[in-house]
């Protein structure tokens, strides 16, 4: 007997639930069991779209919103989209045997922000690392990883960083403990071309890459904090989310509550703490003169 292949969900269609979930709760319709009963499905059936386990079909869609009464015509057309758009497997979903769930879906929403604010304490952000760099992490993070695997993971690195390419491209806001750039990953050589790079791309995307760098002198330490990373969309109708990288685990906070939290935080660190644009590239081009001199 064949065994049925059980599809992930695609992070467009929990982000889908996510918003359907916000339409009932704000809009003040109900509890899940409520609002199921009153279009005769299941209460299960409202949960697992909302939670994004399955995804939903045109006519139901249009019946949950005009449960909602959502009369905005802008608003109605996104959701249907992105209903549409979330039942396109992209390469985020493909990758789900090599990376966790977690990452694979933290890089769907990567590929459909408009913004991402990135506060890192011991490593150089993901999207502007170079290959050696990001290599060596790997080997560092999986010592032993079969060598198809670690291919594959870094192809992965790489692709995330088409978002700088596109129409409207992703933009980066990062803040950097000043501690990452004295650790030589990978070795004087690999850091140096790491710290080139990341002058490369504040010069060659301004606006659209900007790096601030938090000095050790200054009493808002980043290590005080971790890293974190919080995504912002296009569309006022969707939540912004923050995600969190771990040694042992990784996750998602959607709360309001935290998620504003953790943007009030990023905006202290940037706006109080770290030094402007032009004086952090400074900062970073004097280390970079360091690993060259030797």
């Amino acid at each position: 007997m064949a065994t049925r292949r059980i599809l992930q969900p695609t992070a467009r269609q929990v982000r889908l639930g996510s918003i359907l979930r916000g339409l009932r709760e704000d809009g003040g319709h109900g509890s899940q069991d409520t609002v199921a009963r009153g279009l005769g499905w299941s209460e299960a059936k409202l949960s697992r779209i909302e939670s994004g386990r399955i995804g939903i079909s045109d006519s139901d869609l249009s019946s949950l919103l005009d449960r909602y009464k959502v009369q905005d015509r802008s608003l109605r057309g996104y959701v249907i989209d992105l209903r549409r758009r979330g039942n396109v497997r992209g390469w985020e979903t493909d990758i789900r045997s090599v990376v966790s769930t977690m990452y694979a879906d933290f890089i769907g929403y990567e590929s459909d922000a408009s913004d991402t604010y990135n506060v890192q304490t011991t490593l150089v952000p993901g999207l502007l690392q170079t290959y050696d760099y990001a290599a060596a992490v790997l080997d560092q993070h999986f010592p032993g990883m079969a060598e198809e695997e670690r291919t594959e993971r870094l192809s992965i690195r790489a692709k995330r960083q088409s978002v700088f390419d596109r129409p409207n491209p992703l933009v980066f806001w990062g803040v950097i403990s000043e501690s990452v750039f004295r650790h030589a990953v990978g070795g004087p050589e690999v850091m140096a071309a790491q710290l080139e790079h990341l002058l490369i791309m504040a010069k060659e995307y301004p606006g659209t890459v900007n790096i601030h760098v938090l000095p050790e002198a200054s009493e808002s330490h980043a290590a005080l904090f971790g890293p974190f990373v919080v995504l912002t969309f296009p569309q006022r109708w969707e939540p912004d989310v923050v995600y969190l990288e771990g040694l042992t685990g990784n996750r998602f906070l959607e709360e309001t509550d935290e998620v504003q939290a953790y943007s009030r935080l990023f905006k202290r660190l940037m706006m109080s703490a770290s030094l402007r644009g032009a004086e952090s590239l400074e900062l970073i081009e004097r280390h970079l003169n360091g690993y060259r001199e030797g």
